[in-house]
């Protein structure tokens, strides 16, 4: 028995996805479709628009889960009899193999008293009736949840220990043509959590994607290097995934006022600062005149339920130190690693799935942080702060810091610093010693009063 919740994100719905993926084909029974939110005729119409017609496919409005849980009981133990009430012999009665709650917040209970439909307690009550609904038949049951601006299940927090999974429906950003929608699992006690899978709406049903890689590097020009653009390969759930990183960098304008604006698109803002701040710093470029875009192409979003927003670090890194220096970026490069606060590259997981994926997708270069840094030998000098090396057709270039990453990513190398010479002046906010400021030294007694008159050549005076 299962007892699951699925959220969609805010704006999704969940009508056209369970019209496609509840299919009776599928199933050893009918699926009971209970709507709390629309009545009969509204589902049957978008059914009929979806081309989601089936014989098997039964609707439902109903909001009260007593009720509801005494018609599922019913279906074990009531025969099937004809229009005049005489009982069809060898006919069994068909229990549903499926049932779908749209939505959890519509239903109503007893147990929940008076309070109103999509309360704590009423919506805490319903759960716990259709878990037992589902372990005493064995009928999966398939709870369709609300979700808050912020992205979390609607309504108290032991919902989601109750329920066996929490599914979330994740996309509706069009680009480039594309309708993404990415189902994550949130807590899945049958399985893995780490699976995602992917849908592309197409035609009002959603379509399951064998190859995301190639539908977000679709509009991709491979045989052109591009300021700005840069590959990175993540890891969504146990799938492997080529995603483009843009970045775009201007010179504020006039009305814009001291400092720039930062927009980003399907990587954490934070971490877009967080480059920022150590290409600044480590690097030595500055963006507080400039207005900065990132975004992540096809709608992917890398920051919400993903562990992989750190592993693109280096690709959006790079996508800006291309977009301010107007070099491009080598179309023949894939970026992977997590950049750090000292300008060091960190290794990060699953390194081999990401270099075969790579190698699916045509990439002949590789660029990724070292796995095992190697140690300064006193004697010999400073060790080489990259590796290069072939592994089944392509470069795998392992760099140490994110300075060497970015000169072996560009089309040409960054062009060094001037460094100041020795008459020229160096300013200073701060001075760094007593001379600077110009001050005589504090003494504190007769002993330091005797050694400072000495070094300065006076003559004791031992007189009082």
């Amino acid at each position: 028995s299962v007892a699951a919740l699925s959220t969609p994100t805010r704006g999704i719905g969940m009508g056209p996805a369970e019209s496609d993926e509840l299919s009776p084909q599928q199933t050893l029974g009918p699926v009971w479709y209970v709507s709390g939110e629309e009545n009969a005729d509204q589902v049957a119409a978008r059914a009929m628009r979806l081309g989601a017609m089936e014989p098997e496919l039964w609707l439902l409005s109903e909001t009260h889960a007593d009720i509801l849980a005494e018609q599922i009981v019913q279906s074990y133990q009531q025969p099937i009899t004809t229009g005049e009430g005489e009982e069809i012999p060898g006919q069994a009665p068909k229990p549903p193999a499926l049932v779908v709650i749209d939505s959890i917040q519509t239903m109503i209970c007893d147990a929940g008293g008076s309070s109103a439909a999509g309360g704590i307690t009423q919506v805490r009550e319903c759960v716990a009736l259709f878990l037992r609904l589902a372990k005493s038949t064995g009928i999966p049951i398939l709870l369709v949840g609300h979700v808050t601006k912020s992205g979390d299940v609607a309504g108290p927090r032991t919902v989601e220990h109750m329920v066996d999974c929490v599914l979330y429906l994740e996309g509706g950003d069009s680009v480039g043509g594309t309708h993404l929608r990415m189902l994550r699992a949130a807590k899945n006690r049958f399985g893995s959590s780490d699976e995602v899978g992917v849908y592309e709406m197409t035609h009002g049903r959603l379509s399951p994607v064998s190859d995301p890689s190639s539908l977000f590097l679709a509009n991709r020009l491979d045989t052109e290097d591009s300021e700005g653009c840069a590959i990175s390969l993540v890891l969504e759930g146990l799938r492997s995934m080529t995603v483009e990183v843009q970045a775009l960098v201007t010179p504020v304008s006039a009305s814009g006022g001291s400092f720039g604006r930062r927009t980003v698109g399907g990587i954490a803002p934070s971490r877009v600062l967080l480059m920022l701040g150590v290409l600044q710093k480590r690097c030595g470029m500055s963006f507080s005149r400039q207005d900065v875009y990132v975004n992540v192409v096809g709608g992917i979003q890398l920051h919400r339920g993903s562990k992989e927003g750190s592993a693109s670090d280096l690709a959006t890194a790079i996508a800006l130190v291309s977009s301010l220096s107007s070099i491009p970026v080598r179309s023949d490069t894939a970026f992977v690693g997590e950049v750090g606060l000292l300008g060091e590259l960190r290794p990060v997981p699953l390194m081999e799935k990401r270099l075969k994926e790579a190698r699916r997708m045509g990439f002949s270069r590789i660029i990724t942080p070292r796995s095992r840094p190697q140690k300064r030998n006193k004697r010999r000098g400073r060790s080489s702060n990259f590796t290069t090396s072939s592994v089944n057709g392509i470069e795998w270039v392992e760099c140490d810091t994110l300075l060497d990453a970015i000169n072996f990513g560009l089309v040409t190398r960054l062009p060094k610093r001037r460094r100041a010479g020795k008459n020229t002046k160096k300013s200073s906010s701060s001075p760094g010693s007593i001379k600077e400021l110009g001050l005589d030294e504090i003494l504190d007694d007769d002993e330091d009063e005797y050694t400072f008159r000495r070094a300065k050549g006076y003559r004791h005076n031992t007189s009082v």
